[in-house]
């Protein structure tokens, strides 16, 4: 049984058992399809996971989406809890990827000689960041439902979850912070941040209805705009004042 799974899971990698030695091309080939195997058994265990939660998921289905033999789980991550933890980095580095860039500019300012006028620009620079960075990526939907699926039924590795949402919401707690003159980690700075990241974290968990009732088949530019201008109005007057337009474009 153990040689049958072992020949299974060379061949989900691109192997065929013992051979003679093969040429830089043909290794670089199943090398090739060996990742192209782990890539999707990590997409098939992201929306199962995310649909069902750790326990309820199982690894035959996972292996079933992807397309692959069950015992290329086993080749490529080890267990279905090292599948789960790889899910968890691959989500954490794919968001951390989208925002790096704009996360490290909001902090740069917090870090000069901020004041709210300030501030206030870089909030609606952040936000249009998140919704341009999260929304059109269509993959963002399956890491949304992962991370919720992780707060509502928390596994082993919520952890990693935690530390990544708390790092993500810094820059946002302390722009709020500067404009409501509170600490960064204030209880009120941290429900504030929630309230404004909700009004974009609907439009992840709750995509298909809200492309039904706008009779889209997905969020283009135009409706990314919309999503944008409305949450940076909404920000105005929970802060409760505006800039003029060419201030705080």
């Amino acid at each position: 049984m153990a040689k049958l799974e072992l020949e299974a899971s060379e061949r989900d990698a691109g192997g065929s058992g013992p051979q003679m030695p093969a040429s830089r091309h043909y290794r670089k080939a199943r090398h090739d399809r060996g990742a192209e195997t782990r890539h999707r058994l990590l997409l098939a265990a992201l929306d199962a996971f995310g649909r069902y939660g750790f326990e309820a998921a199982s690894t035959r289905d996972i292996a079933k989406r992807a397309d692959a033999n069950l015992a290329a789980i086993v080749y490529h991550f080890g267990s279905k809890e090292a599948l789960h933890r790889a899910v968890t980095e691959y989500v954490i580095e794919q968001i951390t990827r989208h925002m790096h860039t704009e996360q490290a500019e909001a902090r740069d300012y917090l870090n000069g000689s901020p004041d709210k006028a300030g501030a206030r620009i870089m909030l609606r620079k952040l936000i249009r960041w998140k919704v341009q960075s999260m929304l059109r990526e269509e993959e963002a939907e399956l890491w949304s439902r992962f991370i919720l699926r992780e707060q509502m039924d928390p596994s082993s590795t919520f952890d990693a979850v935690y530390e990544h949402l708390c790092s993500d919401q810094d820059p946002l707690n302390g722009l709020i912070g500067i404009l409501f003159d509170l600490a960064p980690q204030s209880d009120e700075a941290i429900v504030r941040s929630a309230t404004i990241m909700g009004q974009i974290f609907i439009f992840h968990i709750g995509r298909p209805m809200i492309l039904r009732r706008l009779g889209r088949n997905a969020l283009g530019d135009e409706e990314l705009d919309l999503i944008a201008r409305v949450v940076e109005e909404n920000i105005d007057r929970i802060v409760g004042f505006a800039l003029p337009l060419e201030t705080a474009a």
